[in-house]
Parts: C-alpha cells; structure tokens; sequence
C-alpha cells in the first residue's frame, strides 16, 4: 500500500539502513503431487545448533547473479497478500540485473506444510541457491529448514516467524504486534466500553498470533469478548462465522480480524444483515478491503507492505550468498489506514 510520496519511501530506508547492517511466476518445482525427494540426515539432531548450520553452510556462493536461483515458498498463492510479495521479490531481482522469469521458482503450498516440506525437498534436489519461505505451520517446517542446512542452502524467512529461526538467515515480517495494537487502538476510539466484539484468528502462524496479542494487550478489559474463530485468514470460511455472529447476537458492534481476507468476509456478513454500524478491522492493506474502508463499509487495516518484505528477502539472499553479514531479524513498520488518512494512500495496489 504506497502513501503517497511518503510511506512507501520510508520502509525502503528503512529497509536498506536494516540492510546495511550486515513477468512469469517462474518455473514450477516438480509437477502434480510433490513427492519427498530429500532426506534430513538422520545423524543431524533437531537440538544441533541451527545457527551452525546457516551460518556453516558456507552457502556463499561464487556464482555471478545472473546465474543464481532463487525460490520462493509462500503458504499460498490463493491470496493477493502472497501475490504481492511475489511482485516486490520479481522488481527487487529485476534491479539487481536478473531475470525472474529464469530465475524465480515459485510453488504454491496450498496452505499445507506437508506440501510445502515437500516442495522444498524437491527444491533441494533442484539445487536452487536460496530459498525464501513462509511456513504454514511454525513448528512442521522444521524438517525442511533441516534439510536445507544440510543441503547449504540458506533460507529467508518472511512474514510468519519459524520456531527453528536458527535455521534461517534472516527473518523479515512487518511488527505484527504493532499491527494488533493500532486496530485496537482505534476501535477503542470508535466504540463504548464493554462493546461486544468477536476476533477471527488464526493460531498456526506466528504472525497471526501476534496480532492477536497486541490486540489483546491493548484492549485488556475494555471490550467483551464474545467469541473467537479460527477461520485461517480465508473469506468464504470467515463469512458463515461472522453471519452466525451477528445474528447470535444484536449487541454485536465490531470484528477484529488477523487479516483482510477474514475481514472482507466479515464485510459481506455485514451486507447481508444490513448491519452497516458494525465495525471491522484487518490486517495487510489488501487493496480489496481498502475499497470498502474507502466508501464505509469496513473500518481500517494495519498495511504491511508486503512487496517491501519481497524486496527485502532478495536483498538478503543475495547479500548473503555474497559472503557479506546480514541482520537476523528485520521488522518493516505498518500503518494503520482509516477513513481518516485513507486519502494519503494510493489504494489501487499493494504498493
């Protein structure tokens, strides 16, 4: 989501000064059903020191960048979220000189880590030179990070935090914390104490659980809480929930969700109950949801810039195959967009 002349320009200082401290979707890896191609060496123990392994895999490659290949393993491809990241990866390896459409291996997980170990093992096998990945799952992907320390091949993680974050080089996310704690802050403004509200979430990724928490630290007991869903961040999952919701309840008066596609089934519970007081928040800066806080309908979303985090993870991966330092964490900052400044933004893209 780009502020105009603004906001756009200082996540990418910000950025570069974290940095500076240390076409086509591409090719398909494997066709039909993944298989597991590779194995975890069974003499290396999930207890070994990650950190040896990233940083010992010597993976600093002599290679030219017009000959390096970089993988990207979002959870899905089915959100515009993903898609966007993908942009950011694609301009990011375009200014370095190379040719995403050779270059770039992307895989769509579906939402499921046993897909996505599998699609990384395939990867391995295919020897690309890094990998960018988001885990659907914290704790499952572990296997897979193994392997790709074993194989030398550094992983960048973006936007959902592993539990193994000594096996990665790098993870880079917006403050995901931050962003639970602006929605709130806001709905606070807009709604009494001991307003009813219902969250959407989402307990298996990381940065979802963030959000969440900052929430749920801001409000404290401000508001009554009469129910949470897991609704994995997905629309058409959301929306039964939701409608379920408002009519369970008259009183109901806001939607916190982890995300915009939840939210943007929450819009459409809404229409259909003719509720248009109700107020509803999200996360990303989907250019969908923007829409709707535009004329009304929905209330604000936290942006996350995720083609900034694209770049970004190439920025890394290259650094490091380039044998230079590069930060163990990087956090991209988030804006909360409302009516009040949604003005600012240009909200026909991400970015």
């Amino acid at each position: 989501m780009k502020k105009k002349g603004v906001l756009s320009i200082m996540m990418a200082v910000a950025m570069a000064a974290n940095l500076a401290g240390c076409g086509s979707s591409g090719t398909d890896a494997g066709s039909g059903e993944p298989t597991k191609t590779a194995e975890v060496s069974s003499e290396k123990e999930e207890t070994s020191s990650g950190a040896d392994k990233a940083a010992s895999a010597e993976a600093k490659s002599d290679k030219v960048v017009s000959d390096i290949t970089i993988a990207y393993v979002p959870t899905t491809m089915n959100n515009p979220f993903w898609t966007a990241m993908m942009g950011g990866i694609k301009d990011a390896m375009t200014d370095k000189g190379m040719d995403p459409g050779r270059q770039l291996v992307t895989v769509d997980a579906e939402s499921d880590q046993a897909t996505m170990n599998n699609y990384i093992y395939d990867l391995i096998n295919q020897e690309v030179d890094a990998i960018i990945m988001a885990p659907m799952d914290c704790t499952a992907c572990t296997e897979a990070l193994l392997a790709c320390a074993d194989a030398n091949i550094p992983v960048v993680n973006v936007d959902t935090a592993a539990d193994r974050t000594d096996l990665v080089v790098s993870v880079i996310a917006s403050d995901n914390y931050a962003a639970g704690v602006e929605c709130a802050k806001n709905m606070m403004e807009k709604l009494e104490e001991g307003s009813k509200i219902y969250i959407m979430n989402q307990p298996s990724g990381t940065a979802c659980v963030q959000r969440e928490q900052g929430f749920r630290d801001t409000i404290g007991g401000y508001f009554n809480i009469i129910g949470t869903s897991d609704t994995s961040g997905d629309t058409a999952t959301t929306l039964p929930v939701a409608e379920d919701a408002i009519t369970a309840d008259s009183g109901l008066a806001g939607f916190f969700c982890i995300n915009d596609m939840a939210a943007l089934g929450c819009v459409q519970a809404c229409a259909a109950s003719n509720r248009s007081d109700i107020v509803i928040y999200g996360v990303d800066g989907n250019p969908d949801f923007m829409s709707y806080v535009a004329n009304g309908s929905a209330t604000g979303s936290a942006a996350q810039q995720p083609s900034v985090v694209g770049a970004g993870a190439v920025d890394v991966a290259l650094s490091y195959l380039a044998g230079e330092t590069v930060e163990s964490e990087i956090v991209v900052p988030v804006e909360l967009i409302t009516a009040d400044n949604i003005g600012d933004f240009d909200i026909s893209d991400w970015q």
